[in-house]
């Protein structure tokens, strides 16, 4: 039997960009896990629903435990807001974000997520860690798509 619905995926990628020289010293691009609390956003927007809100920040964390459907929050989190957003496909949309070589230093960062304009989760992904200080900025896209 066919499923009806639709389904949200996620796309983050991230450079960590060496304040000095201006050069990449990584890449890392994977896909993420859209929450609950994205699914349930996406249906308030789509319905209209005051509660459903537009995405607006970036957020880092230093919780390394894998991503599950039901997280609703990062752990020793800085946020902060997008620096654009574009709608590369019809039936996605693109956040692009930057954490400055002045901005999150001192954490190690093994966490990453979206949120709402209301500070709800939307998308969480994990990755080794990365120790932050003035010596880095951090660049990158975040991609949803949505497909039935």
């Amino acid at each position: 039997m066919a499923k009806d619905g639709i389904k949200a995926t996620g796309s983050f990628s991230l450079q960590i960009i060496d304040k000095r020289t201006g050069k990449c010293l990584e890449k890392f691009k994977e896909n993420n896990l859209v929450l609950t609390l994205g699914h349930s956003n996406i249906a308030k927007l789509l319905g209209g629903n005051a509660a459903g809100k537009p995405i607006t920040k970036i957020a880092v964390g230093t919780n390394g435990t894998s991503p599950a459907l039901g997280n609703s929050s990062l752990t020793d989190v800085f946020s902060k807001s997008l620096t654009g957003v574009t709608y590369p496909t019809s039936n996605s949309t693109r956040f692009e974000w930057t954490i400055l070589d002045s901005e999150a230093n001192g954490m190690t960062i093994r966490e990453f997520g979206l949120l709402n304009v209301d500070n709800v989760l939307f998308a969480r992904k994990v990755r080794s860690e990365i120790v932050k200080t003035d010596a880095v900025s951090l660049v990158g896209t975040w991609t949803v798509t949505i497909n039935s």
